[in-house]
């Protein structure tokens, strides 16, 4: 059997091809989502570290992983990397597409950092007025240094959990901006002229995660981004980037569920 963990866009088009090859999966994810219709699959949520993972496998005979979580779920990633090590399970990573037009690439005034602590330097050289994370909820402790002596916005979904977080980690009521993505050029550049922002902070999500769209938004406008690179993956991970190519893998005799 095959486990799936998802959440995320890739994850739903994994579920979907191994449906369309009548493949049984176990769809997997950290926090209770949106049901959707999975032929051949079953539904678990709740996060899992190394231990409980390594049990699930035996447990349910699982013969191969695959990763379609969100780039930037490091910890999850490593937890994965463990588990199946331990295991002597494969991992295919169904990685998202982080290509920008290179009109973009060339044209946005983009400030690249590692991680969080090196965005946070990054602001602080820049020392825009009005800063707009478009990083999640998640983001808040790692760009705290920020946020407690500069003006930052932080946009994150709809969501009580989010906002109560917000809450006891201290960062202004006022700041906080809750709504969906924008999913267009237009729509960003609605929201950061509403908001006076003068420099984006987001995160290298990829297309599925709007970044060409945030890039564009900000560019149009003359603001100057701050992009946090996604982490890097384990280095037992098989990564592929079209169903085609897991497909053919999943065909090849060692990774066979």
């Amino acid at each position: 059997m095959i486990i799936v963990f998802g959440g995320t866009t890739e994850g739903k088009k994994v579920a979907g091809f191994l449906d369309r090859k009548s493949m049984p999966y176990l769809y997997s994810t950290k926090m209770e989502s949106t049901r959707f219709t999975m032929d051949f699959g079953e539904y678990r949520f709740g996060a899992l570290d190394a231990d409980a993972m390594t049990a699930l496998f035996e447990k349910r005979g699982m013969r191969m992983v695959i990763d379609a979580t969100h780039p930037f779920a490091a910890e999850l990633h490593e937890n994965i990397a463990r588990a199946c090590d331990r295991s002597g399970i494969g991992v295919i990573r169904f990685e998202r597409d982080y290509r920008l037009p290179h009109h973009l690439s060339e044209k946005a005034e983009i400030h690249e950092a590692g991680s969080f602590d090196a965005a946070v330097s990054l602001l602080m050289k820049l020392n825009p007025q009005r800063v707009l994370a478009a990083t999640g909820i998640q983001s808040l402790d790692p760009l705290r240094p920020y946020w407690k002596r500069r003006e930052m916005k932080l946009r994150v979904l709809f969501s009580g959990r989010s906002a109560l977080t917000a809450q006891k980690k201290g960062f202004p009521a006022g700041h906080l901006i809750m709504m969906n993505p924008p999913g267009t050029v237009e729509e960003e550049r609605h929201c950061l002229m509403a908001y006076g922002i003068d420099c984006l902070l987001t995160k290298e999500s990829g297309a599925s995660g709007f970044l060409p769209e945030k890039i564009a938004a900000a560019s149009s406008l003359g603001i100057p981004i701050v992009l946090v690179r996604r982490p890097s993956l384990p280095a037992a991970f098989r990564v592929v980037r079209s169903l085609r190519e897991l497909g053919g893998l999943l065909q090849q005799a060692s990774f066979r569920a």
